[in-house]
């Protein structure tokens, strides 16, 4: 017998009649209910007949991309669902033979013929049955699909590449994105924002930053170009910095900053792993591939900590994120689309993490800052769970009012994500922001572990022997420049043999104004060294 995939909607389910009976043409039971109840009434579930497994193969694929049955999405190279985990937060569940089968069982009626009786009264009746794990096998493991490709999940609206504001809850096509909505109610924004919209939106934004002790100017607004970073994250090819937030001492407020990102977008939490790396690359990958909390935060790192992770450094590079299935060879991956937050007291930087990141540091000056009373708005917590709404509609009017002003940019280099800096400086240079990386290079002598060592040493160096070519053991047996000396894994001072394994790593590397120079040294002998200064003449 051959058997089609049937659908109907805006009829009641087999259960919302008698339990004894068939599907009726005509219900002659319980009265049909009014046009206001039937939409209320769940739709009936498509029919698959599964009686041939080869047949009920290219079936169950069609019935699975029809309209009448949740989405699946394809990510990673696998199919997916989108649900919501215990806090309500938007969850990515990629799904094994299991769940697809309980997909089918849940959204699907499938059934197969069977024979009934015996000899010439025997007749094929349907009986209820379920996809074999087989069949569930066979269509996780195809290539292609005839489903949408998820990009992502975003829990707030957001700029398409075409400068539009994607924020219609639900799949967009256009993207590829999910929107699943953090906020229980939002304000609408206006396509063509004026001057006042987006005067009145910055005032609301700088009204709820004014109570926090900023280093300087451009720590707020380093800060604001990471609020508005989920928002403009997709339209702007290109990865976004790390995010540290730093103060001097406990109880400045670095908490408060981190839940403005959970209460407007949702923010994933994850501890500082210290050396063990395989931890974090499998918590890296557990919170792309299966989370869609658009910010992700390694909260309270270690009081005066370094931030110095090789794995990190790589990722905050890369668009795309790939990693070992666990107790396979398989891989998986999924786009590096989160914000990457960091916060402690006193943190600094080494490696390659110092070109990765934007500071925003607070300093209270004061003992116990935790009994401050200097919000203008009061309660900061309190104040933006009332104005959650009006808090994300000011950064969309600033987003919009820069795209319609025809989003006028201002140079910024910053490697790899110059693109970005670029644009969120004239973004914010736009809006009457000031000082967004106006102090990067001062920021980067303080807060850097290796500049912080090796710029002193070569200041010191400098001073003493100008751009004069010395053997490492010359510099070493001076006092001032062996007070200066970076100290060893040991906390001793190098022999010479290190040091100029030290030297051949950083030479060409400015630290502030000061690079290290090397010379051929004399025949069997070692290099000799130098220190020239930014703006020196050339021999």
């Amino acid at each position: 017998m051959t058997s089609t995939v049937t659908t109907t909607t805006a009829v009641p389910s087999q259960s919302a009649w008698a339990d004894d009976a068939s599907w009726p043409e005509e219900p002659t039971g319980p009265p049909v209910p009014a046009e206001e109840e039937l939409r209320a009434l769940p739709p009936r579930k498509p029919r698959v007949d599964i009686t041939n497994e080869a047949e009920s193969f290219e079936r169950l694929l069609r019935v699975m991309s029809s309209p009448d049955v949740p989405r699946l999405y394809v990510r990673s190279g696998g199919l997916n669902w989108i649900t919501s985990d215990d806090k309500g937060e938007p969850s990515i569940h990629r799904l094994n033979s299991d769940n697809l089968l309980s997909w089918f069982a849940e959204h699907v009626e499938t059934f197969a013929m069977r024979p009934s009786g015996r000899g010439k009264n025997a007749e094929l009746v349907e009986v209820r049955q379920y996809p074999s794990g087989r069949t569930c096998s066979a269509i996780l493991g195809r290539e292609k699909w005839r489903l949408s490709k998820l990009a992502g999940v975003v829990t707030a609206p957001v700029l398409r590449e075409d400068g539009t504001l994607l924020e219609q809850p639900g799949f967009d096509p256009t993207t590829g994105l999910f929107l699943f909505p953090r906020l229980s109610s939002t304000l609408p924004v206006p396509a063509q924002p004026t001057t006042k919209d987006v005067e009145e939106a910055r005032n609301l934004l700088l009204l709820m930053l004014s109570g926090f002790p900023w280093v300087a100017a451009s720590d707020q607004a380093q800060y604001l170009a990471l609020a508005l970073a989920p928002i403009l994250r997709h339209s702007i090819p290109c990865p976004t910095p790390m995010g540290l937030i730093t103060a001097t001492t406990m109880g400045s407020g670095k908490s408060y900053l981190t839940f403005l990102f959970e209460r407007l977008y949702g923010m994933g939490t994850l501890p500082w792993p210290r050396d063990n790396s395989d931890e974090l690359r499998k918590a890296i990958t557990t919170k792309l591939t299966q989370t869609g909390s658009p910010a992700i935060c390694f909260d309270n790192v270690d009081n005066g900590g370094t931030l110095k992770s090789p794995l990190l450094a790589d990722l905050l590079t890369k668009r795309y994120w790939e990693d070992r299935i666990l107790g396979s060879t398989a891989n998986i991956g999924a786009p590096n689309d989160r914000l990457w937050l960091a916060t402690g007291n006193n943190l600094r930087t080494g490696g390659d993490m110092s070109r990765r990141v934007l500071w925003v540091r607070l300093d209270p000056d004061c003992p116990n800052p935790d009994q401050r009373d200097n919000f203008a708005i009061g309660d900061f917590v309190v104040w933006v769970r009332k104005n959650d709404a009006k808090i994300l509609r000011a950064l969309l009017v600033l987003v919009l009012g820069w795209v319609q002003a025809g989003s006028p940019l201002r140079t910024v280099k910053m490697g790899g994500y110059s693109e970005w800096a670029t644009a969120m400086a004239g973004l914010l240079d736009w809006a009457g922001i000031p000082g967004f990386m106006a102090d990067r290079a001062s920021t980067s002598l303080e807060l850097d572990e290796e500049v912080g060592e090796w710029h002193p040493l070569l200041a010191t160096w400098y001073r003493v022997f100008g751009n004069s070519p010395k053997s490492t053991k010359e510099l070493l047996q001076h006092s001032d420049i062996n007070e200066d000396m970076p100290l060893t894994n040991r906390n001793e001072r190098p022999v010479p043999r290190q040091l100029g394994q030290w030297l051949n790593a950083r030479m060409g590397r400015y630290y502030g104004e000061y690079r290290v120079v090397r010379h051929p040294g004399p025949a069997n002998a070692g290099a000799l060294w130098s220190v020239s200064r930014l703006g020196d003449k050339k021999d």
